[in-house]
């Protein structure tokens, strides 16, 4: 049984990253996957100009009444004109003339019959925004492999950008096992259980702009179910969940094998979620889940999405921690790294229910908006001890909408 990480990683080494592009729309590209770089071919401002409304001068003339010669509007082009002792009446974003070095917002000034007088002081330079401050021609303004989030797209929008190159959405599967299930739009007796973990997975991926096809139930039956895997290979990712654990009968597994599954690994010493597995089965990736509703999406978010990211292209893949302190004792059993759900409460994270609930539930996933994960060594976390958490369905590095 593998450790946590060492799953991951084997998995991240073994994944292939996608090399299909297509160029799209800026519109269209929230959360997308840049397929190289972007450079910037206009400054950022493209000229000086005002960064509010006020009087521009020359800051040697700040201790004497200016004459207003003039107003500038933003979309101006105002040739140098000042005389010793005037001024200009400036608008925000209009053009800075080069005869003047300095604005005062319109809250210190006064304005009497042409005539402004400053009533406080201000620092030289003050209020210009100077031309490619924030960005200079020639420089990176989006690096391969980011995901564009809204106010990045808006930055490619400085540019005169309409379209962007970005990496093609993977093509993913999702199949469930046990032929016990119902599916949610079918009539379930007392006695049977709703399929759920699909359309969860399907939301989830889908809250990271991923897209995914339910494509039913792996048949308990050996030979059929070989049938069936035999044509989920055109899919790059194929996630399944239940009939992997120890327990259960291995059609499952026998019928990915047959397939020429490669295993990475079967088993984590991770609560919940130990039953998971990983494998390459010829040019698709394989994720099998376990069965439990909660158990599937918490090991899908923390081990899974990681390796998604970069199947995707997505250069910075893992998620950016905060971190807080713990806001009530927490006991663990060790030996094993514990995945806990929780919520910031006035600032400090709170495990759901002290961590008692069961991996078959959905509600904890309803009820909490963090997650956080123990080591292996780790039996209790103090109160008001230092730990690192995440946002659920947060996008990797700093990718937050």
């Amino acid at each position: 049984m593998a450790q946590f990480l060492e799953a991951q990683n084997l998995a991240l080494q073994s994944v292939k990253v996608t090399d299909k592009k297509e160029i799209i729309d800026i519109e269209d590209a929230l959360k997308r996957v840049v397929a190289q770089d972007i450079i910037c071919e206009k400054d950022l401002p493209t000229y000086d100009n005002s960064a509010m409304d006020g009087y521009a001068f020359k800051y040697d003339d700040r201790n004497r009444d200016l004459k207003v010669v003039t107003t500038i509007m933003a979309g101006d082009i105002q040739e140098p004109i000042l005389k010793e002792g005037e001024c200009y009446k400036i608008m925000t974003g209009a053009k800075v003339p080069k005869d003047v070095d300095t604005i005062a917002q319109r809250e210190i000034c006064e304005e009497i019959d042409g005539v402004m007088h400053l009533t406080s002081d201000v620092k030289q330079g003050n209020a210009i925004r100077l031309k490619g401050e924030e960005q200079k021609k020639g420089s990176v303004l989006m690096e391969k492999g980011e995901i564009l989030t809204g106010a990045k797209i808006a930055l490619l929008a400085t540019q005169g950008i309409t379209k962007v190159e970005v990496y093609k959405k993977l093509s993913i599967a999702i199949v469930s096992t046990g032929n016990e299930l119902k599916e949610p739009h079918e009539i379930a007796n007392e006695d049977e259980v709703y399929n759920i973990n699909a359309i969860n997975i399907k939301m989830l991926l889908k809250n990271y702009n991923l897209d995914s096809e339910y494509l039913g139930s792996i048949p308990d039956n050996l030979e059929q179910g070989v049938e069936f895997i035999s044509k989920l290979k055109e899919y790059d990712l194929i996630i399944t969940t239940g009939g992997i654990s120890k327990g259960d009968a291995d059609f499952t597994k026998q019928a990915f094998v047959q397939n020429g599954l490669k295993e990475l690994f079967h088993g984590i010493k991770v609560k919940p979620g130990h039953p998971t597995m990983m494998g390459i089965m010829e040019n698709s990736f394989v994720m099998a889940m376990p069965g439990n509703p909660l158990a599937a999406i918490v090991n899908i978010i923390l081990l899974s999405m990681p390796i998604m990211f970069k199947m995707q292209g997505v250069k910075n893949f893992y998620y950016e921690p905060i971190t807080v302190k713990n806001g009530e004792e927490l006991k663990l059993k060790s030996g094993r790294v514990n995945i806990v759900l929780g919520n910031l409460v006035e600032g400090k994270f709170v495990a759901y229910k002290n961590n008692r609930y069961g991996s078959g539930m959905i509600t904890p996933l309803v009820d909490s908006n963090y997650i956080a994960m123990f080591d292996e060594d780790t039996s209790l976390i103090e109160q008001n001890e230092s730990i690192d958490i995440i946002k659920l369905y947060s996008l990797p590095s700093k990718g937050d909408i």
